[in-house]
């Protein structure tokens, strides 16, 4: 059976179509049948699973699993997500998704403005080498610079930015330069654990504040902590 599922519901809900951490290697097989590579380098380590185009820029469903038996999705993501250009793309062979408008080129105020993500279940986080992802119950999109700032910004720079983001920043120029990475899915409340060995983790704010940051005025919420 093929299926068609959508970006947005991903970022929604956490569940891409009909793959969802509720379910085991065997239910996934059923229903996008044998991935097209699949990682088992040590005895120790969970099976991984990947499923993707024939071109090899292009973005892949890549699933964790378990150890013990049967095999329980523990994650599962999109990776290579900024080569999202299409309308749609493939999985394997039964899995496709519509990209809804979104692609590798949307800045993180794009997606934050595309209607997908609940604004009281999503938390923006900034660390200190300038990554950004949107965190939200279920999923982590994971965005990086494109220009490398953070490798050679003097640390005065930096905590002029951790110190105003969420709070009046003028964030647009560093919103552009932003782009998707990969995202992440996780049962519900199992984002907190996975971002929390993010030990440099430096500044947080909520949509409405990152997206007043994108008019360069204040936001009237209170930052988060």
């Amino acid at each position: 059976m093929r299926h068609l599922c959508s970006f947005k519901q991903f970022l929604a809900t956490g569940r891409l179509g009909p793959i969802s951490t509720d379910l085991d290697m065997r239910q996934v097989a059923d229903r996008l049948g044998t991935p097209q590579d699949w990682l088992f380098s040590r005895y120790d380590e969970p099976p991984y699973w990947i499923y993707s185009e024939i071109d090899n820029d292009r973005p892949k469903l890549e699933i964790s699993f378990s150890l013990d038996t049967p095999h329980p999705v523990e994650w599962f993501q999109i990776e290579d997500a900024n080569y999202i250009c299409e309308d749609f793309h493939l999985f394997g062979q039964s899995l496709a998704m519509t990209s809804d408008g979104l692609s590798g080129a949307s800045t993180p105020s794009e997606y934050l403005r595309s209607g997908a993500l609940d604004a009281e279940k999503t938390t923006i986080y900034l660390d200190e080498y300038f990554e950004l992802a949107i965190v939200t119950d279920r999923i982590v999109a994971f965005f990086y610079r494109q220009d490398g700032a953070g490798d050679d910004m003097s640390d005065d720079g930096k905590r002029v930015i951790f110190d105003g983001f969420g709070k009046g920043l003028d964030f647009r120029e560093h919103d552009g330069v932003y782009r998707i990475d990969s995202i992440e899915s996780h049962p519900e409340g199992g984002t907190a654990w996975r971002w929390s060995d993010r030990l440099l983790t430096r500044a947080t704010c909520s949509i409405p504040q990152y997206l007043a940051m994108m008019d360069g005025t204040p936001d009237s919420v209170a930052p988060q902590t």
